[in-house]
C-alpha cells in the first residue's frame, strides 16, 4: 500500500513552489477525471494555482525592469569613474590639484559605497551627492580635476533611472496586486487535501490503478523537492559553521 509521501511545499521559494504545484497539476490532468477521486478538489486546486500563476507573473517585474538595471549599472560606472578620478588626483604633484581632490573626496565620502545601496537608497544619496558636488563653492575644483561634465552625466542618469521607476510603478499599478505568499497560503491546504483525499482512496482500497500510478509518480516529484530542500539547508549548516571557525 503506497501511499503520498508527507511533505510541506512552505520552504520552498515562490518560482519553486509554482513548479512543484505545476507538476501536481499535470499529473492529475494525465489521468480521466472519473478515474481519479478528486472532483471536490481539482477544481479549487486548479483556480488556486492559476491565481498563483498570475500574480508570480506580476511580482517577477515588468517590462521596464531591464532598463531599469541597466540605468543602474551606468550609474554605479560614471559614479565609480567619478571616485577614481578624485582618489587618484589626491597623489597628484600639483598642489592644488591635490588639494581640490581633498575637498571633493570629502563630499563623496559623505555619501559611502554608494554601489552597495539598495536602488530607492542608491537614488537618494546620488541625487544629494551631485546637489553638493554642484554647488558653487565646488565649481572651481571639479574644473580643475576637469570633471564638471563627469557629474553632469552622473545627475543625468540617475535622472533617468527615476524616470523609469516611475514608468515602471505606472506600469505596474495597472497590473492585479502580486501577493505571491498570500496565494501560497491558500493553495497548500488545498494541496494538503488533495493528496489527503487520494491517500483516503489508497487506504480504503477503492483507488483505481491509474490513482496508485499516479500516487507513485508524485512521490518521485516529492523525493526530487525534498532533496532540493535538503541540499540547500545543508549547504547554510556549512556556512554558519565558517562562520563560527
Amino acid at each position: 500500500m503506497t501511499k503520498i509521501i508527507p511533505f510541506t511545499p512552505h520552504n520552498l521559494r515562490n518560482n519553486e513552489h509554482f513548479q512543484f504545484m505545476t507538476e501536481v497539476d499535470q499529473l492529475v490532468t494525465v489521468v480521466p477525471t472519473e478515474l481519479l477521486p478528486l472532483n471536490n478538489v481539482y477544481p479549487r486546486f486548479k483556480e488556486a494555482l492559476t491565481l498563483e500563476d498570475e500574480a508570480l507573473r506580476v511580482e517577477q517585474g515588468s517590462l521596464k525592469t531591464e532598463t531599469l538595471g541597466e540605468s543602474d549599472v551606468r550609474r554605479d560606472q560614471i559614479w565609480s569613474a567619478l571616485r577614481g578620478r578624485v582618489e587618484s588626483t589626491l597623489l597628484s604633484p600639483v598642489a592644488e590639484e591635490s588639494e581640490s581632490a581633498k575637498v571633493l573626496m570629502r563630499v563623496i565620502d559623505l555619501y559611502g559605497n554608494i554601489r552597495q545601496m539598495a536602488y530607492k537608497e542608491e537614488t537618494s544619496a546620488l541625487t544629494n551627492l551631485v546637489s553638493d558636488l554642484l554647488l558653487p563653492v565646488n565649481e572651481e575644483h571639479l574644473n580643475r580635476l576637469g570633471i564638471q561634465s563627469w557629474v553632469t552625466a552622473l545627475k543625468n542618469e540617475n535622472d533617468q533611472f527615476q524616470a523609469i521607476t516611475q514608468e515602471r510603478v505606472s506600469e505596474l499599478a495597472d497590473r492585479k496586486e502580486g501577493d505571491v505568499r498570500g496565494i501560497r497560503l491558500t493553495v497548500d491546504p488545498i494541496y494538503q487535501e488533495l493528496v489527503d483525499t487520494l491517500n483516503a482512496a489508497i487506504i480504503l482500497n477503492v483507488a483505481t490503478p491509474e490513482a496508485q500510478n499516479l500516487v507513485k509518480e508524485l512521490n518521485v516529484v516529492i523525493k526530487a523537492y525534498k532533496t532540493l530542500l535538503a541540499a540547500r539547508s545543508g549547504r547554510k549548516d556549512a556556512k554558519e559553521k565558517m562562520k563560527e571557525v
